[in-house]
């Protein structure tokens, strides 16, 4: 697998008029999953619990961006045991596989911009440009990380020693627990996220309980 060098994803100008309209595209197009209620996933099941958590419009705080689970000690404790499951196949994935899924991802992101910048205008208050510069750095996450794990599976140097043959070699460690912050509510998480994946391990990822609807794109 051979990726071009990596380069930042560039931010929008937003001094030219199509941009504009296209980001005003996106606030309205998002504003179509504020209605929605969505599940905690755990190993591909999906739950609804009695807790909910809601998600507000910081700038317009009676506006409600979505219905979220609250998941349970017990619940958290599963997710765990399950990823840890899955840790015993996926640490097998060769670099390869797992750098691909990250670079597809990216690319899915790239045709969505605007869409989760403008989530990120709604539920954290960011402006367009913050909002933007968000989105890129998540982008940016996945394409260097996917590169990075390459480069680190193809082996390292390591001090010639007489009478030795020595090499070394990077291996996964196990699960991840994902708790980003909410104030970069979709570059942090793509970023702690997707670095486990590809080098190997599982994750456990609980999202900010003030930028779930965010997370749940991402997702």
């Amino acid at each position: 697998m051979k990726l071009p060098k990596f380069t930042n994803e560039p931010f929008t100008d937003f001094t030219k008029k199509k941009n504009r309209a296209d980001f005003e595209k996106a606030l309205n197009k998002v504003t179509s999953r504020f209605r929605n209620e969505y599940p905690l996933t755990i190993g591909g099941q999906k739950f609804y619990t009695d807790a909910k958590l809601y998600s507000y419009n910081p700038s317009s705080k009676d506006e409600k961006l979505g219905v979220f689970q609250k998941a349970t000690a017990e619940m958290a404790m599963q997710a765990i045991d399950i990823a840890h499951n899955a840790f015993s196949t996926w640490k097998f994935t060769p670099a390869k596989t797992r750098a691909k899924f990250l670079v597809e991802a990216a690319k899915k992101m790239r045709k969505r911009k605007h869409e989760f910048s403008a989530m990120m205008v709604y539920e954290v208050g960011k402006n367009w440009a913050e909002a933007d510069g968000d989105t890129a750095e998540a982008i940016d996450f996945m394409e260097f990380y996917a590169r990075e794990m390459l480069r680190y599976a193809e082996g390292q140097p390591v001090v010639k020693y007489p009478g030795e043959k020595n090499r070394l070699e990077y291996i996964p460690l196990g699960v991840g627990v994902v708790i980003p912050p909410w104030n970069f509510p979709l570059a942090i998480l793509v970023g702690m996220t997707t670095a486990s994946i590809v080098a190997g391990n599982t994750v456990v990822l609980k999202p900010s309980s003030d930028s779930p609807a965010i997370a749940q794109m991402f997702f």
